[in-house]
């Protein structure tokens, strides 16, 4: 009884966490397509810049102060209601300050809708970020009730996108949808919070600050070390190849987050028992296990169905004139296997430790990564080479996050599973290009693949996951 009950627990939340998932992937896949069509490739490409740019001036408002303040909740729960205080304090002074930067930052920019959308978006979002709190909803470990306000959020966002975006002159409504669905989640955080038992006083009090912004500029700089090897490639790719490459590399790239997505869910539901467990060697190693073994169950087979689906399910999915990013896609498809885990090894067990100097360090080498391969591979390569530099920046944070890791920790990743993943995933291969070859419709080509998949892997290795199964429960 002492066995189920926990995983009883864990597995609503994951079910939880996966429904919301689901129904926010499939919204995302709703109006991700929906957007490229209406807006074309060359607006749609510079809004996905304009996301970019304000991520870069986000930082000020933020510097990583929610992601310290995340793992501290997670740590010590209500006990924190101080630290809330103070860094609610320090946004706000801080979101002043990247409002300004937003505004000198737009100056420079020849397109005026372009220079529109920066100072709307980039102020606006701003604001709106110094009053949430809805972040701290999966370290009380709310995840029913961020489950349930990620849905709603969702909605009302495809909700105003689908009514209000009609043309490329509609462009304005998507950040309005944005922005507006975000109010949503800032007031139920302030709510759900405040019944939890946090008590928000308020204060200037300087000496207090001192303790938050040493972890916080460490996460802070790991915040801009993600962001650039996360976004660089949209300003490399509009420097080096123009708007309408860019509008290629943005919905391929794009389309790689939306499937990535799904392979996050574990990750954030064990993040706060990982912050809570982080003195027992023993249940780290135990939690390690589970979110290594999805990702090599989960992500190999989207990375290579990915590669093998392209040229049929990225045009289907998003209207014959992204065609060209079917080739883009291609190159970019090993992203669902390097992105989740550097998110695993970086994102949640090193932070979840609260080892923020190696978090810092393991996002320094992504940087370093994707920075040299955004200057150097584009200009010879293309939108490949761009690609190219988006996964390997991912995987320069996986490899070091890893190596920073415990001991038990990198034993407990080495899963068997991933031997069973790859065969697996070569067998569905081979099916997918056979039914590519006889015209089968797109849906019918991803349905042949998963089912390919899950009855190779079962027979494969249905001994080997019994005895996982079994090892980690």
């Amino acid at each position: 009884m002492s066995i189920s009950k926990p995983l009883l627990r864990y597995g609503g939340f994951v079910l939880s966490a996966t429904t919301a998932r689901i129904v926010g992937t499939l919204l995302t896949a709703a109006t991700f397509p929906y957007l490229v069509r209406r807006l074309g490739v060359e607006v749609y490409g510079l809004w996905s810049y304009v996301v970019a740019v304000c991520a870069f001036t986000g930082l000020i408002a933020n510097p990583g102060l929610t992601t310290y303040l995340a793992q501290q909740v997670a740590a010590r729960r209500t006990a924190a209601s101080e630290a809330v205080s103070d860094v609610l304090v320090l946004r706000g002074l801080a979101s002043g300050v990247a409002a300004v930067a937003v505004l000198i930052v737009a100056r420079f920019e020849v397109r005026p809708d372009v220079r529109l959308l920066l100072e709307f978006y980039g102020v606006a979002s701003v604001v709106i970020g110094s009053m949430s709190l809805d972040f701290l909803l999966p370290s009380m470990e709310f995840f029913y009730l961020q489950s349930f306000v990620s849905i709603a959020q969702q909605s009302l966002y495809a909700a105003g996108i689908f009514i209000f975006v009609r043309s490329p002159r509609d462009v304005v409504w998507v950040p309005i949808s944005i922005l507006g669905s975000s109010l949503l989640t800032s007031v139920v955080g302030w709510v759900a919070l405040g019944r939890a038992g946090f008590r928000f006083r308020l204060s200037i009090a300087p000496r207090r600050w001192v303790a938050i912004l040493g972890p916080s500029l460490h996460y802070a700089g790991s915040s801009l070390m993600s962001s650039l090897y996360h976004r660089s490639g949209h300003l490399a790719v509009r420097w080096y190849l123009g708007e309408h490459a860019l509008g290629l590399y943005a919905a391929a790239t794009r389309l790689a987050d939306v499937l990535r997505n799904f392979l996050s869910v574990i990750q954030s539901v064990l993040m706060p028992r990982m912050a809570l467990r982080a003195d027992s060697p023993e249940s780290m190693a135990r939690l390690t296990r589970i979110a290594a073994s999805v990702l090599a169950l989960f992500g190999v087979p989207l990375a290579v169905g990915g590669i093998v689906t392209a040229p049929i399910v990225v045009p289907w999915l998003l209207g014959s004139q992204l065609q060209e990013a079917a080739r883009a896609f291609e190159w970019v498809a090993p992203y669902l296997v390097t992105a989740p885990a550097a998110a695993l090894f970086a994102g949640t067990i090193l932070y979840a430790s609260g080892r923020h100097r190696a978090y810092l360090l393991s996002t320094l080498v992504g940087a370093v990564t994707a920075i040299a391969l955004y200057a150097v591979l584009p200009p010879f390569f293309g939108i490949a080479g761009a690609c190219v530099a988006f996964v390997l920046g991912e995987l320069g944070v996986a490899v070091s996050a890893f190596l920073l890791c415990p001991p038990s920790v990198r034993a407990a990743a080495n899963t068997p599973l991933l031997g069973t993943a790859m065969i697996a995933s070569l067998v569905m291969a081979a099916a997918l290009c056979v039914s590519l070859h006889i015209h089968l419709p797109p849906w019918g080509v991803v349905a042949m693949g998963c089912a390919v998949y899950f009855v190779s892997c079962g027979s494969i290795g249905h001994k080997l996951l019994k005895k996982e199964a079994q090892g980690i429960s």
